[in-house]
């Protein structure tokens, strides 16, 4: 549940911050993750949410600190 509500607030700010566009690629993966974890996406998707969504939710955590 925390995770789920985590995920959801990185998505929120992605977006606010102009970083993820909605409807992208991106969006659709981080919501997949939101709703059924990360084992629910095939290789590809796995590696957008590796390479390129988790370092910008990373990036927002050092920016909060």
């Amino acid at each position: 549940m925390l995770r789920r509500i985590f995920l959801t607030s990185a998505l929120e700010r992605l977006v606010d911050e102009g970083k993820i566009k909605r409807r992208s690629k991106a969006f659709r993966i981080l919501q997949m993750v939101i709703r059924d974890g990360a084992a629910c996406l095939d290789d590809t998707q796995r590696r957008v949410y590796d390479h390129v969504i988790v370092p910008q939710i990373e990036q927002l955590e050092r920016h909060v600190h």
